[in-house]
């Protein structure tokens, strides 16, 4: 079909299922008055490449080109293709269309409009049953009956008591009685919703079979997969018994190293049979004793611990985010007391699962006034969260900030010198220093004016250049301190190394960085970075590197320019 010259609104987006897909389209329909899909998808018939055209209510036109024999299928068979298809993983791209372009684009695709039915959205995006069925599937029966006659007949017997139709029979053929002595392991499939080839889950259990020869001391007797069988998604139950000959460190080490077997493994499923695994329990039984994931176990279990040696920080958050939000913490700690607040303890509370509030209490050290401190702490902690949000693709909100305020006990200069006027012996000593200046300047007149002079602007400059230098070094220290911390928030690559340095003409600081990453490649089926290219990331970068040499400069009233920028992605 022909559609309006305009880029789309998402590129090469990934949907699993109905929902997923769904979403897609709702969030163009919230922009505009139409939508236009082009989908990319593979079935048991063949790859297919599908394009739709809806309003906010039903679907107006849709076509289908079958990409192996180069058949285009309109109207009722290519939505007939689609439902079939829906589910499955499939690659969309999504452009949103406004009424005058929705009008112009079903004008100028009249003939495939007329063609198709007109479908309304809830049921082309019908999201399919996960639940079982009520009435369990024949299927089970064959499987407990024939293992009940392995036991007293032999091999024979059962082959012949299974009948052919019934796939799930030939699984139970394995462990016969005969070959459990010798360590064959058994392997059992219940199905319930539909059906998935057998092969799929023989390989997936060959793959957990080879992964626990490498175990030590573990022999696994029983295999049980409980799988319930949807639209493109199989939602499965796995349970693996064995025996172990090991201590209670080695059970441990297996039932760790066959929880990551079970995840690592499952997107055989996927390759086999074109169905997407989700794992929904795992269950270790060793020796008799059900051993329960470590993963499942300590999901909602939350981590208490100090983030520093000296337990300056302490935190409380998920495990499995612990060492996102513990980097967090050292980074605004680090940024907060360059502000000229010193933390003298500081403890954050982390809330939620899906989302996350940040809850924080700290002793600081300050002669700031109270409203300043508690502005410029939630500015940095909002800053930062909305940083950490990108990358962690969760919503993370600043939520409660309890500051308990101590007087600096040791302020330079102003507190030095109150004390010192306060004194008796201090006294004297600044009645000395007025004489001794008054000497010195009579002495200096009496040498000339001119040398006096000279003299003083000599001193006046190397003054300013001394003042000058003192705010540029701390400035610098902080700028490579923030850019440091900034640089390890930034998402699809991860921070390797910086170079910093800096040159000073006259008051002005030129400031060279380098800066190296490493692409991060993983995601999903077809690599969730993939649309994002180098220069991108570069982009991304440099504008992070320009606004913290900003801000620093902003904070110590020095001129930062950067001069020099090269950033290495590899």
């Amino acid at each position: 079909m022909q559609l309006p010259d305009k880029g789309p609104l998402m590129e090469n987006a990934v949907a699993t299922s109905a929902e997923e897909l769904g979403a897609l389209v709702q969030r163009a329909l919230s922009g505009g008055n139409g939508a236009f899909l082009k989908i990319f998808a593979r079935g048991t018939g063949g790859k297919y490449y599908i394009t739709v055209l809806i309003d906010r209510s039903k679907v107006l036109a849709a076509e289908c080109l079958v990409v192996d024999t180069k058949q285009n299928l309109s109207g009722e068979e290519a939505i007939r293709v689609l439902n079939s298809l829906i589910g499955k993983p499939m690659v969309v791209d999504v452009y949103a269309l406004d009424e005058l372009e929705l009008k112009l684009s079903v004008a100028d695709n009249v003939d495939v409009y007329a063609q198709t039915p007109k479908i309304p959205l809830d049921e082309l995006f019908k999201v399919p049953g996960e639940g079982p069925p009520a009435e369990p599937v024949k299927k089970e029966k064959p499987i407990e009956t024939k293992a009940a006659m392995a036991a007293t007949a032999g091999a024979a017997v059962t082959s012949q008591a299974a009948p052919e139709p019934q796939p799930l029979a030939v699984e139970a053929e394995k462990p016969r009685p005969a070959q459990t002595p010798a360590g064959k392991p058994e392997v059992v499939i219940n199905l319930t919703g539909g059906s998935i080839p057998e092969r799929a889950f023989q390989v997936y259990a060959e793959d957990l079979l080879k992964e626990a020869k490498r175990i030590k001391g573990l022999t696994i007797n029983r295999i049980e997969f409980d799988a319930n069988v949807g639209e493109g998604v199989v939602y499965l139950n796995v349970h693996i018994h064995g025996n172990s000959t090991g201590d209670s460190r080695d059970i441990e080490v297996a039932e760790k190293r066959m929880l990551h077997a079970v995840s690592k493994y499952a997107p055989v499923l996927l390759r086999e049979a074109e169905t997407k695994p989700i794992i929904r329990d795992v269950g270790i039984i060793i020796d008799g004793q059900e051993l329960k994931p470590q993963e499942i176990v300590d999901r909602d279990k939350k981590k208490t611990g100090n983030v520093t040696k000296d337990g300056k920080i302490s935190l409380s958050v998920l495990e499995n985010v612990w060492p996102y939000f513990s980097a967090y913490a050292r980074t605004v700690v680090a940024e907060i007391e360059s502000a000229g607040i010193k933390i003298d303890k500081a403890h954050f509370d982390i809330r939620g699962r899906k989302e996350f509030e940040i809850n924080l209490s700290l002793v600081v050290e300050t002669g700031m006034a109270r409203d300043s401190v508690y502005r410029v702490i939630r500015d940095i902690l909002s800053r930062h969260a909305k940083e950490l949000g990108r990358s962690l693709k969760r919503y993370i909100t600043v939520h409660n900030i309890e500051v308990e305020t101590v007087s600096k006990a040791n302020v330079p200069g102003a507190t030095a010198t109150s004390t010192a006027v306060g004194s008796g012996k201090a006294a004297e000593i600044l009645a000395k220093k007025e004489l001794i200046e008054k000497e010195v300047e009579q002495l200096l007149k009496q040498a000339g004016i001119d040398e006096l002079s000279a003299l003083t602007e000599e001193k006046k400059k190397e003054s300013e250049e001394t003042m000058l230098r003192s705010r540029i070094e701390p400035a610098v220290e902080t700028l490579k301190n923030r850019i440091h911390a900034e640089l390890k928030l930034v998402p699809r690559v991860t921070f390797k190394w910086l170079k910093l340095n800096h040159e000073i003409r006259s008051s002005t600081v030129y400031v060279d960085i380098e800066a190296s990453f490493l692409r991060e490649n993983v995601g999903g089926l077809f690599g969730s970075f993939s649309g994002v290219s180098d220069e991108k990331i570069k982009k991304d970068i440099a504008a992070t590197i320009q606004r913290v040499i900003k801000d620093v400069s902003r904070e110590y009233g020095i001129a930062l320019n950067l001069r020099k920028l090269n950033v290495v992605i590899r």
